[in-house]
């Protein structure tokens, strides 16, 4: 949880660094030469609307991350499924919220587009007027362009993040990491299995000094650890 919350921060506060950069970028690409200037007044109004339209973002950014994310995870699951197969692991929720929280903060662009009218009421007219100054002529076509990027990036990041399965059988154990690397141990190469302290959560060890975090796969069966120390001939170290 602490991981995930940590993860929201720094995607919020990368989104709200990252936003007056693009504005300026816009503004300079396509300046609005023909606008009308708003008075002092009206753009400190409507700059404290805006954060209407922060949290709200925000809000949609958030449920679509953590939705985001548990589609990924079932997916991943739906995906590596496989009878021939004693146990597949594939990566949980909180492996997948980073790329859910990608998916998301692109996704929250358009419930917020949509939910613009809505939230700021009478004061959406004087929102274009500010936007028109604050961006440019072109900023919704270059948002369009954006979105569509970050769409495209987001897709591939996912697809990368879905590749990683662990496949264990009666003697043997595959590991298939992000870029489809499989790293294939007999169980007899396993020197250590240690418990660390949460349920689901082992390290596993093997001769070639690499190992195995099972913290952010699903799902870590008792009968699963059980074979893998019988078939080791370590217990598991607590």
């Amino acid at each position: 949880m602490i991981d995930i919350v940590k993860n929201l921060l720094i995607g919020f506060f990368a989104v709200a660094v990252l936003l007056p950069v693009v504005r300026f970028a816009l503004r300079t690409l396509s300046p609005a030469r023909n606008a009308e200037v708003l008075s002092n007044e009206d753009t400190k109004y409507i700059q404290k609307k805006e954060w209407r339209l922060m949290i709200a973002y925000f809000f949609f950014a958030t449920v679509l991350s953590v939705f985001g994310a548990g589609a990924l995870a079932m997916l991943s699951s739906i995906l590596h499924m496989s009878k021939e197969h004693m146990f597949v692991l594939t990566p949980n929720f909180s492996a997948l919220f980073a790329p859910g929280l990608l998916l998301g903060l692109t996704l929250a662009l358009l419930p917020l587009r949509l939910a613009q009218r809505a939230l700021l009421g009478y004061d959406y007219d004087l929102y274009k007027t500010f936007m028109r100054q604050q961006e440019g002529e072109r900023s919704n076509r270059a948002y369009a362009i954006l979105l569509v990027i970050m769409l495209l990036i987001s897709g591939i990041v996912a697809w990368f993040a879905l590749q990683w399965h662990v496949t264990i059988d009666e003697k043997q154990l595959q590991i298939t990491n992000l870029l489809q690397q499989e790293r294939t141990y007999n169980l007899q190469d396993i020197t250590k299995i240690q418990h660390l302290g949460h349920e689901g959560q082992y390290l596993v060890d093997f001769n070639d000094g690499t190992n195995l975090n099972t913290t952010y796969l699903k799902p870590v069966q008792l009968e699963m650890i059980a074979l893998l120390a019988e078939r080791s001939g370590h217990r598991v170290i607590r």
